[in-house]
């Protein structure tokens, strides 16, 4: 319940900020610092190896150099994602016995309130179907389109 009230102050500040300047009358947004980390996952039939990483001011780093900035909307999806998923009281891992044969393993590590929390899976792993929308919609807002 706590979380749930904390993002929904997160969101109302996030709203809030966007307006009009005293200077120029324009449009100003300010992006409130919410979830931070990275997601590496590596696997597949190509044998895929990348790691995102998203500061707490929405600037990402990505494989070979990559840099780039998620805009608000993206971090408002990302944040419900992680509220949806529970992420930060998920266990640390959602493996099958057999790790075998061109899945995806997906090593999520995130920061919010000055608390970290990290969950290993993989395709096809018995885990919360909110876990593997939670990385879908990370990887969706770090990646440039």
């Amino acid at each position: 319940m706590k979380r749930a009230a904390a993002s929904l102050i997160a969101l109302a500040l996030l709203v809030s900020a966007c307006g009009d300047d005293a200077v120029g009358g324009g449009s100003t947004t300010t992006v409130v610092s919410g979830v931070s980390g990275s997601i590496h996952f590596s696997g597949g039939l190509e044998g895929r190896d990348e790691t995102w990483v998203l500061e707490s001011d929405g600037s990402v780093l990505g494989p070979d150099g990559y840099t780039g900035v998620i805009g608000a909307e993206d971090r408002v999806r990302l944040e419900a994602a992680v509220d949806a998923a529970d992420f930060f009281d998920l266990d640390a891992e959602y493996l099958p016995d057999d790790l075998c044969c061109d899945r995806f393993l997906y090593e999520v590590t995130l920061t919010r309130g000055g608390v970290t929390h990290a969950v290993t899976t993989l395709d096809g792993a018995d885990a919360p179907e909110a876990l593997f929308e939670l990385i879908q919609t990370f990887l969706a807002a770090v990646r440039p389109a």
